[in-house]
């Protein structure tokens, strides 16, 4: 595949990798409004998308690497390059990325010292090309801009990625075209970028987000809260009123307090205002309104009933829950917090099912980048190289039950010394 149709490959994807990326950081659009909102409010947002976004992501840690080079042992070198590069911390990130917009990928290769090391990329800057058999990656592209002090784009680079050589490209804005810059050899035999993709379904090459399904129903959930929080502001607050009142005249129409009169453009402090320049002798700061005329009357208005808002939101929350599989407690339900280890457990199956089903889709390409980081450490092929690696339990952990159970394994032979130790978390993760 050229150059070219990587490129625009990576194009196609930037839209929907920018709207999951929106509702991810919150900074969508508010939807649904019909009247114009003050701009203060505007800007409120929900952000369950990045709660949903964690809580799966979080659970999701490397427990241990081991690998061996011809048939032979080279686990602690395995994990020592792992440390090394802050694999660990990478792959957090990366994890986060594939989850939220549905792609992320791992670049495998050596830094300016010449070590390996694996870099977390991004779905906005990396496209790759798979063999329609086999789906291995055949070839990739990463693509940056260099902007200056102002934002204005002076540079572009491109790097091509094939199982032979890599190639630099560069762009400026006066050619606008790509001009070849050096290439380096891949003694790999293969392309050094193993994308992690959010696969639900076959061909899912773009990835899937729990954004697509969240997005509507946080533009409701957003909606409410913001026509909740215009009414708390407009009505909320009950209202008073007084019949039976003469109102004093102002000819210029000028309130003298600085107040606001029904000619004048003010906005309102105190004062209440009607037509034809007249002022009202009451102010809403006053504790008493006080009159000599025997017929006046004085009442106040209920103010706006916000129950109605509470049952929308609540329906809303319960669809996000569903869609999402967060539990209650997670969502700011705390009527439904768990009492003990066990209901927290029960109450996070859905949830922790959800992380491990994301385990089975990250593993294959995890094991292959840290064979790539251990090939070029070893200077060696792929080939030569086998990686396993472990995870950490995703569900949560009660350690008095953790404890029973590897005694007992430990006790049965079942497990190891050291196996008990890792079951407990006596041992620490990579």
């Amino acid at each position: 595949m050229s150059t070219r149709s990587l490129l625009d490959r990576l194009d196609a994807v930037q839209p929907v990798v920018a709207r999951r990326d929106r509702y991810y950081r919150g900074a969508q659009s508010l939807r649904f409004m019909v009247d114009k909102v003050d701009g203060t409010v505007m800007g409120f947002k929900s952000n369950l998308a990045r709660v949903a976004v964690q809580a799966v992501a979080e659970r999701i840690r490397l427990q241990d690497v081991t690998a061996t080079i011809g048939g032979v042992d080279a686990s602690e070198r395995a994990r020592r390059l792992v440390q090394d590069c802050d694999f660990p911390m990478v792959l957090q990130s990366i994890v986060t990325d594939m989850l939220a917009v549905g792609s992320a990928y791992l670049i495998v290769w050596v830094d300016g010292s010449g070590r390996p090391v694996i870099t977390g990329e991004s779905a906005e800057q990396v496209a790759v090309e798979r063999d329609p058999i086999t789906r291995a990656v055949t070839s990739a592209v990463k693509r940056w801009e260099v902007k200056d002090a102002n934002g204005v784009v002076t540079a572009e680079h491109v790097v091509l990625y094939g199982p032979k050589d890599i190639v630099h490209l560069t762009r400026d804005d006066k050619r606008g075209r790509l001009t070849f810059v050096g290439k380096v050899p891949n003694p790999l035999g293969v392309v050094p970028v193993v994308p992690l993709i959010n696969v639900e379904r076959i061909h899912d090459d773009v990835g899937a987000s729990v954004v697509d399904d969240l997005a509507p129903l946080l533009d409701a959930l957003n909606k409410l809260i913001v026509d909740m929080m215009t009414t708390s502001e407009a009505v909320a607050r009950p209202k008073r009123w007084a019949t039976g009142v003469s109102l004093e005249d102002d000819d210029d129409g000028f309130v003298a307090d600085g107040g606001f009169t029904a000619d004048g453009g003010v906005e309102p402090l105190d004062v209440e205002a009607v037509s034809d320049g007249a002022k009202i002798p009451f102010r809403d700061a006053d504790d008493m309104w006080v009159t000599e005329q025997a017929e006046a009357k004085f009442g106040q208005l209920p103010g706006a009933d916000m129950s109605g808002y509470r049952t929308a939101v609540d329906l809303v929350m319960q669809q996000i829950m569903a869609v999402t599989s967060l539990p209650a407690h997670m969502v700011g339900i705390t009527t439904a917090n768990p009492s003990t280890a066990e209901a927290l457990r029960a109450a996070e199956v859905a949830l922790s099912t959800n992380a491990e089903g994301r385990v089975r889709v990250i593993n294959r390409p995890v094991e292959w980048a840290v064979r790539l980081l251990v090939a070029i450490d070893a200077g060696c092929s792929p080939d030569d190289v086998a990686v396993d690696v472990s995870w950490a339990d995703t569900f949560t952990r009660s350690i008095a039950q953790e404890a029973d159970a590897a005694m007992k394994l430990h006790a049965e032979g079942v497990a190891t010394t050291d196996e008990a130790r890792l079951m407990v978390g006596a041992e620490k993760e990579i």
